[in-house]
């Protein structure tokens, strides 16, 4: 604010961006609401009176544009947000010309989240409590669901298990969704409403059998409906009415069986708009129930004519007072859908922009089409998704349609992170194309005639539009948001029409990227750093040369797997790395740094090297296949990726080169990237320890966003400025040896184990699921056993595949004998184990054998015990095995099946790991 006139400024890197909102002044010590919204160049601010005699004037919106052509803020978890004032030891932009404020301030939102201001980090100077705002008269008793929360409340204290009546209004776009959900503990008894495609649907059982019915209408529109459930014992009745319009609809469902009572106990709850979740579980609740949470609003709830507040709860989140599902800017779609907004004139200057995210290689985007009646010969503008390509085409009604194409070779679209399109008419019979900040893609028009577009469609076609047009409906999955035409945003919460449309909703569809640190995962003693330094370093405890045993169990085909000297293989576990200590001096005005790099992943981090506080760094990383350098001179951070993949498998050369504050990033001696530090900084201050690989586990790092894990790939010929030997590091950590090729597998060298999973409970059944490869006759594949009698174990024995299982009362084992070579033909073989009771069946490349005990009540293996791959520790009893010898060879794809949920083994997160290496396996011989 200065003098009394709000102003919102912004900068994402080509220049400040500034509007002033002339209309009004806000020094008058009423009450005022601001909104500024920045979209690409575009910022836009508002200003509401709350109090006085221009109270409830509708503003008119003030805009303008940044300098082009970038349009991304680059701001993560880790960005500071000031409110009322600046830290003084924060350097603010020279364009901001105020730092403090006095007055009062409330109801703060940012990207509609809530912020509350005093649940704040750091504060400076008097802040007091203040009159609340005005808040407005519709909001008691009212709350918004953003999708991602719940509210849980107890039962009314009267209570008639006959006799049922639950009320409340809503207001929502979302197709899918649990409005409502009580059930007993033994889920026995159990009532739900809920959204299906928009449809009410009434669900509920009362002990002897399930009683169900769905409206026909849709009632997902945005607009206020009452809802109405009314039980009498077997009996329940559901009457929606729209609020606006007075129309009603009703339909009964009639649960089955003769039970007519629901036996809620007192301190069971009511769920409204979804079911907690502890960790990634959501809580157990019948199959009959979705879910996926609510979006939307609910107001004048009502149990048994019990009123309740949800905001009055002790249990509840993602839920706010009031309700608010106008202005929504996001839509998404998770099956076949489309939604119709109005149409645009595709005219000389119009620009056209939006920004989505998806993890599906083809689908439409948006269409815009000519004419209420569309035809061949209609003009249109397609955007879509084709296959990792990104295509755009304009076809202005004569001659044959122009398009631009950027393809997948340039950096993945369908990878579920957020990516921009601007699109644009530029005078010369042209129309330009730009993806994120890449430079801008042009192709030529027939004409500089206006496009009248009277239909366009987000996400999909309607049936109508596909046969009337011609055009292949391509279903879009994912989420669009943020469509602005000629910078003015479209409302989606004022569309002409849309099915399976989530409007208002996009999920994160990005990679949880960071693995969970293991919970044993320590630096290696120093005594175990002091090794021979003609062997590489290896996993601790050391792990020798792969086919170096030569035991008498050997295949007679067996030959030793070749090894590349001089290469180091990280990635093994999230911390693995070397150090290297060196002069800091030698770094402070240039630095050349330059290895070989061999990988197959989208991320991962390949070096850093950072001052005690972080403030000076350099770092380079993978992002999305590519690789990517970040430094920063103290004095603000710059980062880039050369735009090339180099996640192909094959070997890359990368080198950095920076001399002051400038730097330039190079893939195979071709394709570059050019960078430079902003202000005037230039000299690198760093402490002299890089770290190659990855970092350790009690080290870490906020400035280089999420990749702090260890690259799952090879590393050679690793240069700087000063001598660095990778096979005398300073330190090293879970380092491996890299195969001449690989393949997908954790190689086991016949010396060690994993320690996959802490404690399991076998129980009654469970299934097994593994693949491997072996050099050895003998070996153990998977064991797990209490220090009694009971115990489960898959090995290979003098060539047989065994299956055992002890149920307390003598051992049952099922057996495979393979012809011919046998297991030692180097090829992959699959295995599926299977518990059923008392039974146990095998099944070793399709082929199946199986056995059972004669003693029927004996049929539970009773474990809380470690499962253990490709052997086990000295001391430890395994009452299901007939050899000790350690597996030697490759595993892959370990899955344990038990009432019907998969847990997939990860052996990189092995909690102990001893003579084998994760995620690397030596190919087989051709």
């Amino acid at each position: 604010m200065r003098k009394g006139k709000v102003s919102f400024l912004w900068d994402v890197g080509s220049g400040v961006g500034k509007v002033e909102y002339p209309h009004l002044t806000i020094h008058d010590g009423s009450w005022h609401r601001i909104e500024a919204y920045r979209n690409g160049l575009n910022g836009t601010i508002s200003v509401y009176p709350l109090e006085g005699t221009k109270a409830g004037m509708m503003p008119t919106p003030a805009s303008a544009n940044s300098p082009s052509a970038y349009t991304i803020l680059d701001v993560d978890q880790n960005a500071y947000l000031f409110v009322g004032g600046i830290l003084g030891t924060v350097k603010k932009a020279d364009a901001v010309r105020t730092t403090t404020f006095t007055g009062c301030m409330g109801e703060t939102y940012l990207d509609n989240k809530p912020i509350g201001l005093w649940n704040y980090r750091e504060r400076q100077g008097d802040c007091k409590g203040c009159v609340v705002s005005p808040q407005r008269s519709d909001s008691e008793g009212t709350v918004q669901l953003d999708g991602e929360g719940y509210a849980a409340v107890g039962r009314p204290t009267r209570w008639n298990p006959n006799i049922s009546t639950v009320t409340f209004k809503f207001r929502t776009f979302s197709s899918e969704a649990l409005l409502m959900y009580l059930a007993t503990t033994d889920m026995k008894d159990f009532m739900s409403l809920e959204l299906s495609e928009g449809k009410v649907k009434v669900t509920f059982d009362l002990g002897s059998g399930v009683g169900t019915a769905t409206l026909p209408s849709r009632h997902n529109d945005g607009r206020w409906k009452s809802l109405t459930m009314a039980r009498n014992k077997k009996q329940a009745t559901v009457t929606i009415v729209d609020i606006d319009s007075g129309a009603e609809e009703k339909i009964v469902a009639t649960s089955q069986g003769s039970a007519t009572g629901l036996n809620l106990k007192e301190n069971q709850k009511i769920y409204f708009g979804g079911l907690p979740t502890i960790g990634n579980y959501s809580m157990k609740a019948r199959s009959e129930v979705t879910l996926k949470r609510y979006a939307g609003c609910l107001g004048d709830i009502e149990v048994s004519r019990t009123p309740y507040n949800l905001l009055s709860s002790s249990d509840y989140t993602g839920v706010t007072k009031g309700c608010s599902i106008e202005n929504l800017y996001t839509v998404s779609f998770s099956k076949p859908g489309y939604m119709e907004l109005a149409g645009l004139s595709f005219a000389l200057a119009t620009e056209i922009s939006l920004s989505f995210s998806t993890l599906t290689d083809t689908g439409t985007i948006l269409l815009a089409v000519g004419g209420a009646s569309p035809s061949s010969q209609q003009p249109y503008l397609s955007v879509m998704l084709n296959k990792g390509s990104l295509e755009v085409l304009v076809f202005t009604g004569s001659h044959s349609p122009r398009r631009v194409i950027r393809r997948p070779e340039q950096g993945i679209l369908h990878d579920g992170r957020e990516h921009s399109l601007r699109i644009e008419r530029l005078a010369g019979r042209s129309f330009a194309v730009q993806v994120d900040e890449e430079a801008k893609r042009e192709a030529g028009l027939p004409n500089d005639q206006p496009m009248s577009l009277e239909r366009l469609f987000l996400g999909g076609i309607p049936a109508e539009v596909e046969q009337t047009s011609n055009r292949a409906n391509v279903p879009f999955q994912g989420c669009i948001w943020n469509l602005m035409v000629n910078a003015v945003l479209s409302d989606f919460s004022q569309p002409v029409s849309f099915e399976n449309a989530e409007i208002g909703q996009c999920p994160n569809l990005a990679p949880i990227q960071p693995l969970p640190v293991l919970p044993e995962e320590e630096e290696e003693p120093e005594e175990e750093k002091e090794e021979s330094k003609s062997a590489p370093p290896t996993p601790a405890p050391a792990t020798p040369s792969p086919g170096l045993p030569t035991v008498s169990d050997s295949c007679a085909s067996a030959v030793p797997s070749a090894v590349l000297e001089k290469a180091y293989q990280f990635g093994l576990t999230r911390n693995s790395h070397m150090s290297f200590a060196f002069d800091d001096t030698k770094v402070r005005e240039r630095l050349i740094l330059e290895f070989e790099l061999r990988t197959k992943e989208e991320s991962g981090l390949v070096l850093y090297m950072a001052r005690i506080n972080h403030a000076d760094f350099v770092t380079i990383q993978v992002r999305e296949g590519q690789v990517c350098l970040g430094y920063d001179l103290g004095h603000g951070n710059t980062s880039g990726c050369v735009p090339f993949s180099i996640n192909d498998g094959n070997w890359h050369k990368i080198r950095m080169s920076r001399s002051k504050q400038r730097a330039v990033l190079m893939v195979d001696g071709r394709y570059s990237k050019q960078m430079i530090s902003p202000k005037k900084a230039d000299l690198l201050d760093v402490v002299g320890m890089l770290y190659v690989g990855g970092l350790p586990q009690n080290y870490t790092t906020k400035r280089i966003g999420p990749i702090l894990y260890s690259i799952n790939g090879c590393i050679r010929n690793f240069k700087m400025d000063f001598n660095l030997d990778m096979a005398a590091p300073t330190s090293s950590h879970m380092v491996g040896r890299c195969f001449v090729s690989t393949e997908t597998g954790t190689y086991f060298d016949g010396t060690g184990f994993l320690k996959a999973v802490a404690s399991y409970r076998v129980g009654l059944d469970v299934s097994i699921e593994l693949e491997f490869r072996t050099s050895r006759t003998s070996g153990v594949l998977l064991a797990v056993s209490n220090q009694a009698n009971d115990g489960l174990g898959l090995e290979i024995n003098q060539g047989k595949l065994l299956f055992h299982v002890d149920n307390g009362a003598g051992r049952i084992t099922a057996e495979h004998q393979p012809e011919g070579e046998g297991f030692c033909d180097g090829k992959w073989h699959s295995v599926t184990a299977n518990k059923l009771r008392h039974k146990v069946e095998l099944v070793v490349d399709g082929e199946r054998s199986q056995a059972e005990s004669p003693n029927v009540r004996s049929n539970i293996c009773d474990t809380n015990d470690p499962i253990y791959v490709g052997g086990y520790p000295d001391g430890v009893r395994q009452a299901a095995l007939s050899t000790s010898t350690s597996f030697r060879g490759c595993m892959r794809n370990l899955k344990i099946t038990k009432a019907s949920k998969t847990m997939e083994v990860h052996f990189n997160k092995a909690l102990e790991i001893k003579g084998a290496q994760p995620l690397s396996c030596p190919a087989a011989a051709a």
